[in-house]
């Protein structure tokens, strides 16, 4: 017997050996070279479809984020990759890479990760390889898994050149295109069209080199840097809050950018007037250049988009840090706190450009409004700071609605800056069409072209957007304040299980005033991207394992949707019952409902701010 325990042993023994070697040989460790290893990884790894979107980024604009995270979420792609251009053959005058690459980064963080997997990313590999085009394309391809498909993200103006070398040489390195119908402006007057392009040829060409072709059609606002070059002063509003805090951290930097944009600016008149360049006067513009009424308008519309988005996330971080008393979480509500302090900081010492403001009675009450933040907001945080130690020890319904006696305070507050900045937009919208701008007043066909109209429908769909943000805010404090526990309380009260039906009832209902055309209105407004209506699925789903049911007022197609997910998905469980098998929510995680629902309110924000940018600018 001994000895048939002494040969079991050296089986397992020999069995073990043969494991470790086997694992040395598939994961690389048997071999010094670091490449070998990287082969052997890629050849395990699944291949991935990725979106590779190439720019100067100079900087990064809302047109520019809107679109990454728009192509990621509605195109089939595991991923896009941003790939700041490291030398631009013409443009010398670039912002340093470093910082171009850190803005980019700081640009798709809201969206760059889900469920822990990368989804939006940012590459240096330009630097790298010191190439663009086909060369950066291919360094790019050995990075992924081996199998893995690029698909290059473009607008519509890249078949100008796809049939040049340098065009052919992107064809050649990818395995599809991804291309944006964008306006474009005309060469005189502020009219904007679609570029005509020969479809069939160029479907013809993509067929020959077996490429894939697919179109983005209408699904963003029309938002470019011919926006941007038009009011260089007004620089703020056209880039993401996280983009222009950094630039205001870097004066020097800021300084460069917009004398880049006052040349361009002075570039473009040349050239719409046929004009020598000797004839423009050599001098740096001013100030007083581009300091317009419109311009001046929508630097405090978007200082109050910006204000109103701080507030409604330090609201959310202070009822998720009191329903749970976490200090990770309590560090980042300071952090918040401090972002929310240096906008108003910067809103109090901002000087009033007094010219402008005085014409618009609107544009003044939006400015008295952000002055009055600092008065109201300490006095609330000095309260809490009496109160939080009673408010995360006290559990349950009366718990749950003390937290929310205090988180809501933020709520009136918030609703009365909303409605400021927008009749500041429409104060400037008025002001537009009383001086003759052309598409102050225009609606956009399906066809993406513009036809006058009387009614104004700018400010209304800006409207709806702000509010449907606020909804959606609104639910993330009231469930962040019930905490991990709030699914136990909703099963012990009926009152808090109807006040969360009322609250995603509210917030249901102003958001699909955003997402649908509104039957008997004069004008056809843009549907929002699909990549909002995937965010807001993730909330539901999260609303769904948070009651056990689904509210009355999630949409049937949505609730449909959910429930014929394949059983498969690791976010899901099957039940064995005597009448088949069942499928049942995830458990309830209330830091997963918050990133849920903050992506979906930071990408409200950004097509907000696009919006705003767009109706103060003297085209539409």
């Amino acid at each position: 017997r001994d000895s048939e325990i002494l040969k079991l042993m050296i089986q397992i023994l020999a069995r073990e050996s043969l494991q470790k070697v086997l694992n040395s040989f598939f994961l690389g460790t048997a071999f010094p070279s670091i490449q070998i290893r990287k082969s052997l990884s890629r050849m395990r790894e699944r291949p991935l479809n990725v979106g590779v979107f190439a720019g100067s980024f100079n900087p990064i604009h809302l047109g520019h984020s809107l679109l990454a995270i728009t192509t990621q979420q509605t195109k089939p792609l595991d991923k896009v990759v941003l790939v700041p251009v490291y030398k631009h053959a013409v443009k010398k005058d670039l912002l340093p890479f470093d910082d171009r690459v850190a803005m980019c980064k700081l640009a798709v963080a809201a969206f760059a990760k889900q469920d822990s997997k990368t989804m939006v990313e940012v590459s240096t590999i330009e630097r790298e390889t010191g190439a663009s085009n086909g060369v950066m394309l291919r360094a790019l391809r050995q990075q992924y898994p081996r199998g893995s498909k690029l698909m290059y993200i473009c607008g519509d103006d890249f078949f100008r050149w796809f049939e040049r070398p340098a065009g052919l040489k992107v064809l050649d390195e990818v395995d599809g295109l991804i291309v944006q119908r964008r306006l474009h402006k005309q060469q005189s007057g502020d009219r904007f069209y679609k570029e005509p392009i020969d479809e069939d040829h160029i479907r013809s060409v993509c067929s020959k080199l077996n490429l894939i072709l697919d179109f983005i059609y209408g699904e963003l606002p029309h938002f470019s840097s011919t926006l941007v070059r038009r009011t260089p002063g007004n620089w703020r509003s056209f880039l993401p809050q996280s983009v222009s805090a950094y630039l205001a951290e870097r004066p020097q930097l800021l300084d460069k950018l917009i004398a880049n944009l006052e040349a361009d600016a002075i570039k473009e008149a040349i050239q719409e007037q046929k004009q020598p360049a000797t004839r423009v006067p050599r001098r740096s513009p001013t100030p007083e250049d581009w300091e317009t009424p419109e311009s001046v308008a929508s630097l405090w519309i978007t200082r109050g988009l910006e204000a109103v988005h701080y507030l409604q996330f330090e609201r959310g971080r202070t009822a998720l840090w009191l329903s749970t008393g976490s200090t990770t979480l309590l560090t980042k509500l300071k952090s918040t706190r401090s972002r929310t302090d240096n906008l108003i900081s910067e809103v109090s010492q901002a000087e009033v450009n007094q010219k402008f403001a005085k014409s618009f009675d609107e544009i003044q009450t939006l400015i008295a409004e952000l002055q009055q933040i600092p008065i109201w907001l300490q006095r609330d945080r000095k309260l809490l700071e009496k109160k939080h130690r009673v408010l995360i020890a006290t559990g349950g319904i009366k718990g749950w609605n003390n937290r929310l006696d205090i988180v809501l305070k933020f709520s009136p507050r918030i609703d009365v800056l909303i409605e400021a900045t927008i009749r500041a937009l429409k104060e400037i919208r008025e002001y537009l069409k009383s001086n003759g701008r052309p598409g102050s007043n225009n609606r956009i066909n399906h066809n993406g072209s513009f036809t006058d109209d009387n009614h104004d429908s700018v400010p209304e769909l800006f409207g709806k957007w702000c509010y449907g943000k606020e909804a959606l805010g609104r639910e993330r404090a009231f469930v962040c304040a019930g905490g991990p526990l709030t699914p136990s309380i909703l099963r012990l009260s009926l009152r808090m299980r109807d006040l969360l039906n009322e609250t995603i009832a509210s917030k249901d209902r102003k958001l699909a005033r955003v997402l649908s055309f509104q039957e008997g209105m004069s004008t056809r407004l843009p549907a929002a991207p699909d990549a909002l209506h995937r965010m807001l699925e993730k909330v539901t789903e999260s609303e769904w394992s948070l009651m056990g049911c689904f509210a009355p007022s999630t949409p049937l197609p949505l609730v449909h949707k959910l429930l014929s997910k394949p059983t498969t998905d690791s976010e899901f469980f099957c039940a064995e019952q005597q009448r088949g098998v069942v499928l049942l929510p995830p458990a309830f995680d209330v830091e997963r409902f918050f990133q849920a629902s903050s992506s979906a309110i930071d990408f409200l924000l950004s097509f907000a701010q696009a919006l705003a940018a767009a109706g103060c600018a003297s085209i539409d």
